[in-house]
């Protein structure tokens, strides 16, 4: 298809061309066909292919040329047929102002798509430019805490230990806004590959909550991982699957007050055709039936959230999109005020795919 688009309309002489000869093609219907049959609806093929690959000139150009081909077939070849000339002149301008009105439309149009994508463009732009400004920030941040910590005493005080603890939360956060942006870009702009191998779900939970500890700690939250004793195995884009588990327990910790629980749950079934189900669950804020089906929409976020925490919103929804990569959906169970389930299901695999490098 996008061949023959490009043999056609590939080039403005190539547009121009295609759209005269439809012209041709269409006005000796129109001769041949007389009166028998209407085939002035075909004259917008041409008005089409000429406005939008050329530009509204050419379109206006060929209105005119399809109602003065109108008229004279009528005139000259339908002389029998019992037009007055009022009458003739009035059915031109109808097809003219008709045909017009279509030119216009889908100038409109082009004009309309052409700036969308222009300012696409410039927003996939800056967001490079912005995410390659903070990954730097936060490579120099993180650097500069190694480093404190390194070269401090081994007994900390307490307030510089609650510092480093609010420093590594601030770091882990920026570095998930970054991610969470970056992919988004990605996928609106159709360059998001996922690369499928073989993860285990427990390693990617153990990795992810590893970033949070801090959090865990500092608001005193009870975590636990349930999953089976041998391992669950997915085949999964390994990076984008652990982006999707971070979002998910960010956003756990995030809602879970003081002293609260998070559970993580991996539950599978080894016989066909064996699912996995990966679960984070949390004694939250929770969130009415009302939002559910807003908070994975982008940059959406419940009063109660926005009281509860800092945020974007876009977290949920990039991990709803990569997991649609993967043939799966985020799953929201909650109640208001009873704490919050997120979870998603992907086939399992077989132990025995695992091997030493964690490829299949």
């Amino acid at each position: 298809m996008e061949k023959i688009k490009h043999l056609l309309v590939g080039t403005k002489f190539r547009a121009i061309i295609t759209g005269i000869a439809v012209f041709v093609l269409v006005s000796l219907l129109d001769l041949y066909t007389r009166n028998e049959i209407s085939v002035d609806i075909f004259y917008f093929i041409p008005l089409f292919v000429l406005t939008w690959s050329v530009g509204w000139r050419w379109g206006v150009a060929a209105a005119l040329g399809a109602t003065v081909d109108w008229l004279l077939d009528e005139r000259l070849f339908s002389a029998s047929y019992p037009w007055s000339l009022n009458i003739l002149i009035w059915n031109a301008v109808v097809r003219l102002a008709f045909f017009l009105l279509v030119v216009l439309l889908v100038d409109q149009v082009r004009t309309l798509l052409l700036k969308e994508r222009s300012v696409s463009k410039l927003k996939s732009m800056m967001i490079h430019t912005v995410s390659h400004e903070f990954n730097n920030a936060l490579t120099g941040l993180s650097a500069g805490l190694f480093l404190l910590r390194e070269t401090d005493p081994e007994a900390v005080d307490e307030t510089r230990s609650r510092l480093y603890t609010s420093m590594d939360g601030s770091q882990h956060k920026l570095a998930l806004y970054v991610k969470n942006i970056l992919n988004e870009a990605r996928m609106e702009e159709g360059r998001f590959k996922v690369e499928r191998r073989v993860v285990v779900m427990r390693d990617l939970a153990v990795s992810a909550a590893e970033s949070v500890q801090q959090l865990f700690l500092q608001k005193e939250i009870k975590f636990s991982i349930e999953a089976p004793k041998k391992p669950v195995l997915v085949s999964a884009d390994g990076e984008a699957l652990a982006l999707v588990i971070s979002n998910l327990l960010g956003n756990a910790v995030k809602y879970t007050r003081q002293g609260g629980k998070i559970t993580v749950r991996i539950d599978a079934s080894m016989s066909p055709p064996g699912l996995m189900i990966f679960s984070v669950e949390d004694s939250g804020i929770g969130i009415s039936l009302a939002d559910l089906k807003k908070i994975t929409a982008g940059f959406y976020r419940t009063e109660e959230g926005k009281s509860e925490a800092e945020g974007f919103g876009l977290g949920l929804k990039v991990s709803n999109e990569l997991l649609a990569l993967h043939g799966s959906r985020l799953e929201i169970s909650s109640e208001k005020g009873k704490g919050s389930r997120f979870y998603f299901e992907l086939p399992a695999l077989p132990p025995s795919m695992k091997k030493a490098d964690g490829r299949p």
